[in-house]
């Protein structure tokens, strides 16, 4: 069946409903907090009410009582200033406290699993069941064209469920129990991370963490009354009051609690609807993801987290973390017996009970030790022949079970000694290093091996950088895009400081020689924008039309048209107008393509800032303009093939490896 951008499980369509999403759970914080608001004023009139009370009968002072006995004749439930004060306050507490858990939440996925108790897998674990796990998830990054996210095991959860948490691809984290870890197969664990990688491409995890934050404001009045009611001694008076307020305020936390319920299940059962089914997209294998569903229902534990922090967090697990037994729809998940029989029609129903601590899963020596063999496919250079580059659109963020197996096969095929570098922060930086590197023995290497001095994570290793930038020669031009991936779990874990001076020194390198290639500054823009720190939990896009940003799609239009015919300036122009013509309100100006050279490249970086902040219909315009331009002569090199991945990925919009040699269609095609 031929797919397209506009299928509702097209990347595109995903993230304009992830966007609208976000509307609906901002009215619906607006509206719960307005709610609280009006019951928490009133609450605490009533309690000042109280004390005045109080205060006129009990006061020595007949002075003092006898203003608080015509404070009290006087009472009004909605004196407007009062009211309106106690509002205000009220206000100012809910979204301080929303404030201050997003704030916490701009650290990202990791600090999510950690705050849950999870545990940080090595990039290179020792124990079987670890490597498995890491095996899987690089698979369905490098198939999904993103940096592989950091794993995390929740070792004191013996249930089977997963979560996928992070900001954005760049930031992500995904974490399983210990249940899930020994209790799948891997068919089933790939059904789960497949779930959660449809989270993070579906533009699901952003959403998630602004619900966290905004949930935390709505509990917080909960949180201080049950701290009141916990606390220490008062006076007789006050004693009253304090009781008071702390049972007023836990009361209105149950109500926050019910309407974060509510809010929860409104924003996740669709999501998860819709990631059981684009799970089943990427692999092609529903019985995967089905059997993990089965063993939830056959185990003891379930999907259920012990831990009560994760309550909060409810709506982003794989199963429902905290089932509600009575009252059903407060559930955040729909049933498992619906999403079971959307996968496997014949389920009659019944599970097979799995004990609780089942024997050791055998696994495969497939999956203990990587497969170290040649890289399947053409050489270098040899032509990839792609007739429907409008195809290109549906692809983003849609692996298929080609890719996966592509993924695999070049995991596989990365050599031993890269592999192990890898998996530490010093290895990693000296592979991106020697990436973009030019020749070792260019006129530039005193700068260089200057450069590479001053790079606190090598430790005096720059030799080893000269030494892979000599083997990276040799390498097939699919890998550059999958070892910077490969290469992002250790880069992450870099301090502050050391991601500054890696940074720095990367950008040194790259203006040793003095030029600038297309993929030196796209590869270096995305290693900047995924290893700041500072992203913003709640970002908007700022452009809806082609009006502001046309200069900047003409200038990255001009760039890959280059990079894909250098020596050829005829054939770069109708790859530059290939693409222009896929974008009407571009192609109706007969706009004239920029002269190159380094000046361009600065240009572009600047225009790739302002297409990132372009909404996804507009993005989605721009892929298929850039896929026309590249394979506007009908012959495409792994080189351009990458290098459109790696401009796709710096618009947000990750490409799938081109697995197919032949017939690159069945790429972009189902």
């Amino acid at each position: 069946m031929r797919m397209n951008a506009d299928s509702p499980t097209g990347f595109f369509a995903r993230q304009e409903r992830a966007q609208k999403n976000c509307r609906k759970l901002t009215a619906g914080f607006a509206l719960a907090v307005l709610f609280i608001v009006g019951v928490t004023a009133a609450a605490l009139r009533l309690i000042w009410y109280v004390y005045a009370g109080l205060q006129s009968h009990t006061l020595i002072n007949q002075a003092d009582a006898g203003r608080y006995r015509e404070t009290a004749a006087a009472f009004s439930l909605f004196e407007p200033a009062a009211f309106l004060g106690a509002a205000l306050l009220v206000l100012f507490v809910i979204l301080a406290a929303s404030f201050y858990k997003m704030r916490k939440l701009r650290r990202g996925g990791g600090a999510v699993a950690l705050m849950l108790g999870g545990r940080l897998i090595d990039v290179r674990p020792s124990d079987a069941d670890e490597r498995r796990l890491v095996n899987v998830v690089e698979e369905m990054a490098v198939a999904s064209g993103i940096p592989v996210p950091l794993v995390f095991v929740l070792d004191a959860e013996k249930s089977i469920n997963a979560f996928a948490a992070g900001l954005a691809p760049s930031d992500a984290a995904i974490a399983v129990t210990q249940g899930a870890l020994t209790k799948l197969t891997r068919d089933e664990l790939q059904g789960v991370i497949a779930h959660e990688f449809s989270h993070i491409l579906n533009g699901d995890m952003r959403l998630n963490l602004q619900a966290i934050g905004i949930l935390y404001g709505i509990l917080f009045l909960g949180i201080i009354g049950r701290q009141i009611l916990r606390g220490g001694k008062y006076s007789a008076r006050l004693g009253v009051v304090a009781l008071l307020a702390g049972v007023a305020l836990s009361g209105i936390g149950l109500i926050g609690t019910f309407l974060g319920r509510l809010l929860q299940c409104a924003i996740s059962r669709n999501q998860e609807r819709l990631a059981d089914a684009t799970a089943v997209q990427f692999t092609r294998n529903p019985l995967g993801l089905a059997g993990a569903l089965k063993k939830i229902g056959g185990f003891m534990g379930g999907s259920r987290i012990a831990s009560e922090k994760a309550r909060q967090a409810s709506h982003l697990f794989f199963g429902e973390s905290h089932p509600n037994d009575f009252f059903l729809f407060l559930n955040t998940h729909p049933p498992l017996d619906e999403r079971i029989r959307l996968l496997d029609p014949s389920f009659d129903g019944k599970y097979t009970k799995i004990a609780v601590d089942p024997e050791p899963l055998k696994i495969h020596p497939r999956y203990r030790e990587a497969y170290r063999g040649e890289l399947p496919g053409l050489p270098t250079g040899s032509p990839l022949w792609a007739a429907m580059p409008s195809a290109a659109a549906f692809a983003v963020g849609n692996p298929q079970s080609p890719q996966i197996q592509a993924a695999s096969d070049i995991n596989a095929a990365v050599p031993d000694a890269l592999d192990r570098m890898l998996a530490t922060p010093s290895g990693a930086a000296s592979i991106i290093f020697a990436l973009l590197m030019t020749q070792c023995q260019s006129a530039q290497r005193a700068a260089q091996e200057q450069a590479l001095g001053r790079v606190l994570v090598l430790k005096g290793e720059t030799a080893i950088v000269f030494h892979l930038c000599r083997e990276m020669d040799k390498l097939d031009a699919r890998f550059r895009l999958p070892l910077l991936e490969l290469a992002m779990p250790s880069l992450r874990t870099l301090t502050g400081l050391e991601k500054r001076n890696f940074l720095l020194i990367l950008d040194t390198l790259i203006a040793a020689d003095r030029r600038v290639t297309l993929f030196e500054l796209t590869a270096s823009w995305i290693l900047h924008q995924y290893l700041d720190d500072s992203r913003k939990l709640f970002s908007q896009a700022t452009y809806f039309t082609f009006a502001a940003i046309g200069h900047d799609v003409i200038v990255l239009l001009a760039a890959l048209a280059r990079a894909g015919h250098p020596d050829d300036p005829d054939a770069a122009l109708r790859a530059f107008r290939a693409g222009v013509a896929k974008i009407s309100g571009l192609a109706a100006k007969n706009p004239q393509m920029p002269a190159g050279g380094t000046a361009s490249y600065a240009q572009l970086d600047a225009s790739l800032k302002k297409l990132q902040a372009a909404s996804f219909s507009i993005k989605e315009t721009i892929v298929s303009a850039c896929a026309h331009c590249v394979f506007a002569d009908r012959a495409v090199t792994p080189e351009e093939g990458e290098l459109l991945r790696i401009v796709a990925l710096a618009l947000d919009c990750p490409l799938p490896p081109f697995s197919s040699v032949n017939d690159p269609e069945k790429d972009l095609i189902a």
